[in-house]
């Protein structure tokens, strides 16, 4: 018996668009049988979202994306079926099916700018807070060199005032909701790269060389490369460099553009290879896992990582709802890549589909 859509309406829909849905299956638990079939057709949209990112396109405002689909998830849904029901003390239990309308989705998500392709050469959006002898300051001596610095490695950063109001020196790498307002304003930049910094400088030494006074500074660096559409390091470094000159002011300033230039030449190159692997479609294979968790994609990495051993390197391009897809650089020949899928043994996975690069593993626990 199904329930929402009637069984006519929802025959009705799938001989419409047969060649058009998407189905999966869930057990789902709510107070009552109508917010079960809610949640997880709510499940059911998320899954849609994270296949259609085993495309061409990459994700963005992701926290515009979840209340919008909690408002229209329906329109998404073509039909469900409830096959089976149990009550008890803990609420309301369902085995349901769900037919999507994947087209209708990615139409919706494109129109809505949520879905986009990825620059050739992404944008960056830099902050630095700074801190001098342990008391934050409001100088932007670090971040107009980390910009320098970028720009030397070839890469394209947004000088333009950040937008919304949000203060350039903003604490990113300190506390989540910073991070969330920094990939927010990246959102409206543009920006598809978050660079983060925490510069702390002190003077470390003064004394008399040949008459004249030397005056030394340290400055540690943390800097940290995000994905702006959902907050992952990309890559991050610690760096301690010092500068010593009879100017006070040079020395401290040296200081900081030194440490800032290392942490960048460190992480830029890496960086902007990861970029055109995940992002640019260059890795050797690119895999949809479905029905993960995301402490499970992880464990998935490892795995094809040690098995197709020296030279395989499994990198996630992207993980929405339950789907992972992971961008798989590896010497190995296809076939080596499905006795590992086979291989694995925390639970079942299997290949069900393979277009060229891209292979799809369905997984089951």
């Amino acid at each position: 018996m199904a329930s929402g859509p009637s069984l006519r309406s929802a025959a009705a829909g799938l001989a419409a668009e047969s060649n058009d849905l998407m189905e999966v299956e869930y057990q789902q638990v709510g107070a009552n049988e109508e917010e079960a079939v809610r949640l997880a057709c709510i499940r059911a949209v998320r899954a849609g979202i994270g296949r259609l990112l085993f495309s061409d396109y990459s994700l963005q405002a992701r926290d515009l994306l979840e209340p919008y689909i909690q408002r229209e998830w329906q329109k998404f849904v073509a039909s469900f079926y409830v096959l089976e029901r149990r009550k008890d003390r803990d609420g309301f239990g369902v085995r349901i099916r769900v037919n999507l309308l994947p087209e209708v989705l990615m139409r919706d998500l494109k129109e809505k700018r949520f879905l986009y392709k990825p620059r050739p050469m992404p944008y960056h959006l830099v902050f630095s807070s700074e801190i001098f002898e342990g008391t934050p300051v409001t100088a932007s001596t670090s971040r107009d060199a980390i910009m320098t610095a970028l720009e030397g490695q070839g890469a394209r950063v947004l000088r333009t005032a950040i937008p919304g109001g949000i203060p350039p020196n903003l604490p990113v790498l300190a506390d989540a909701n910073n991070l969330n307002s920094a990939r927010e304003a990246a959102a409206r930049a543009g920006a598809e790269l978050i660079v983060a910094a925490l510069v702390a400088t002190r003077k470390v030494d003064e004394k008399e060389v040949f008459y004249d006074k030397m005056n030394t500074y340290e400055t540690a660096v943390k800097l940290a490369f995000l994905r702006a559409d959902d907050g992952v390091v990309a890559a991050e470094t610690e760096v301690v460099q010092r500068s010593s000159d009879p100017d006070d002011a040079v020395a401290r300033k040296g200081s900081i553009e030194q440490a800032v230039q290392r942490a960048v030449e460190q992480l830029y190159e890496q960086v902007s290879a990861n970029w055109q692997v995940t992002e640019r479609d260059q890795a050797k294979y690119e895999i949809m896992f479905t029905h993960l968790t995301q402490n499970e994609v992880p464990v998935v990495q490892r795995h094809l990582e040690t098995t197709l051993a020296k030279g395989t390197k499994a990198r996630l391009r992207s993980f929405y709802g339950d789907v992972a897809v992971v961008a798989l650089d590896t010497p190995r020949d296809y076939a080596a890549v499905q006795r590992a899928v086979l291989d694995f043994r925390s639970f079942d996975m299997r290949i069900t589909d393979r277009v060229g690069r891209r292979i799809t593993v369905d997984v089951k626990h």
